[in-house]
């Protein structure tokens, strides 16, 4: 059993000590975003998500989920499994999530400035890493919305 990271909810230390790494996921491009309704419409971008090359991330890594042109936050999730390549001309890589908190329609889901990110760091990227603090604003941002 692993304690929490003290003012940080949800960030534990795994078996050797080491912190969880956190990032932001972008999820949707300029010629394909999400609908507003993805929950209803894409379910499946709940359990899996793809990367343009391997991606760095490890299983317990906690992923921050982007909608890129809506330019919000609106999930958490937690990585559950390595890296894995697939038949996918766009995005090669792809990962095992677990969804951790939702925001299920993007219209009321926070800006992504609320985590302290600006949206031109996502400009051109998939994912990026983010600092714990910025995690930690996630769970308070996207959490918010829930109460």
């Amino acid at each position: 059993m692993t304690a929490p990271l003290p003012g940080v909810p949800g960030v534990t230390p795994d078996e050797r000590g080491a912190s969880r790494a956190h990032w932001l996921k972008a999820v949707g491009h300029a010629r394909g975003p999400l609908p507003e309704d993805w929950l209803e419409r894409r379910p499946e971008l709940l359990r899996r998500t793809g990367f343009p090359r391997r991606p760095r991330i490890a299983p317990g890594d906690r992923l921050v989920l982007y909608a890129s042109v809506w330019r919000c936050v609106f999930a958490l999730a937690e990585a559950t499994g390595e890296p894995e390549p697939r038949e996918h001309p766009r995005w090669p890589w792809t990962i095992a999530i677990e969804p951790l908190i939702v925001v299920p329609v993007l219209d009321a889901a926070p800006p992504v400035e609320a985590i302290g990110v600006a949206a031109r760091s996502m400009s051109q990227q998939s994912h990026i890493r983010l600092r714990a603090e910025h995690y930690a604003r996630a769970i308070e941002a996207i959490a918010s919305i829930a109460a």
